[in-house]
């Protein structure tokens, strides 16, 4: 039966891996036939941030496994499970040097000179397990 079932799901899985059709839209330039579709989790590793009466915080998402071409900017989209906390949004930024490598995903978390006290929200975020949850898609070749 084992022996049974393991042909039906290859059978499946090769089906599936056909009817997949990843298309790009024209205004991200690039050969078709090399696009890909990267995806991962990155929990922990939170920094504190501020930049005038802002205060964020920060992390940095590496994807250079991904292998994207040098020189390539892929469509990033990035979503955060903060815990249910007081994070007000978030706001993603290709690294400026290699942005086929990774971005930086920052929290705004309110003015500085609001009720809250915001120092220690990185070790509250790597503490309760913050996760931005992401995908990237663009070209290997």
């Amino acid at each position: 039966m084992k022996f049974f079932n393991m042909i039906i799901f290859t059978v499946l899985l090769v089906g599936v891996s056909h009817a997949f059709q990843l298309k790009m839209s024209n205004t991200v330039p690039g050969n078709a036939p090399c696009a890909q579709i990267c995806a991962g989790a990155k929990k922990g590793g939170w920094f504190s941030k501020g930049s005038g009466n802002t205060v964020y915080i920060q992390n940095d998402v590496n994807f250079s496994e991904c292998g994207f071409k040098a020189g390539t900017r892929p469509v990033i989209t990035a979503t955060l499970n903060d815990e249910g906390y007081y994070a007000v949004g978030g706001n993603i930024d290709n690294y400026a040097s290699a942005p086929n490598t990774g971005f930086q995903f920052e929290v705004l978390l309110g003015l500085s000179n609001d009720h809250y006290d915001r120092s220690d929200t990185a070790a509250i975020a790597n503490d309760k397990g913050w996760t931005i949850n992401w995908t990237a898609v663009g070209y290997i070749c």
